[in-house]
């Protein structure tokens, strides 16, 4: 028995396999954009080192934390807080910002690229790393001494340092 078929069935038969075929495939294009959403989320990290007793807890704790950030100033490498602190990945995204931090952050990131800018009374230092996954990485910022500032507004001038 031969069939003798529609050209125009045929092709909108065609046409209904590849919109089925099309629709099956959706869902599992939705669920890779849900999967790169979820690697926005919030990113754990502690943060501590004013007295003594928290700087000997951080120093316990470090080797769990994959990057950890130390703020100090002056000749005297003295701790310092009030960091402003925002980190991206490799493509910029944020992935965390965090004000009045210090003296020791300590974040808990996946293996991967990062820019670390911190900002301490107005003065701004980045720093780049790479995370390996296996080792953590300590990154140090000081700052040699307070920003000269403006005798107008008190903000300060130029970003550059003074003697401290």
């Amino acid at each position: 028995m031969t069939r003798n078929l529609n050209p125009r069935r045929a092709t909108l038969g065609a046409l209904a396999a590849v919109l089925l075929l099309g629709a099956a495939t959706l869902p599992a294009r939705a669920q890779d954009e849900l999967i790169l959403l979820e690697t926005a989320r919030a990113t754990t990290y502690v943060n501590g080192g004013v007295s003594k007793e928290e700087e000997a807890h951080m120093r316990k704790i470090a080797k769990d934390w994959p990057l950890r950030m130390i703020f100090s100033e002056r000749k005297d490498n003295e701790f310092v807080a009030d960091v402003n602190l925002f980190v991206t990945d490799h493509r910029g995204a944020p992935v965390l910002t965090l004000n009045n931090t210090g003296p020791m952050t300590y974040a808990m990131l996946p293996a991967g690229k990062y820019r670390i800018t911190a900002t301490f009374h107005g003065i701004t230092e980045s720093r780049e790393v790479t995370l390996d996954g296996k080792q953590g990485k300590d990154v140090y910022f000081h700052w040699k001494g307070k920003p000269k500032l403006d005798p107008w507004d008190g903000k300060p001038v130029g970003g550059k340092q003074v003697p401290g």
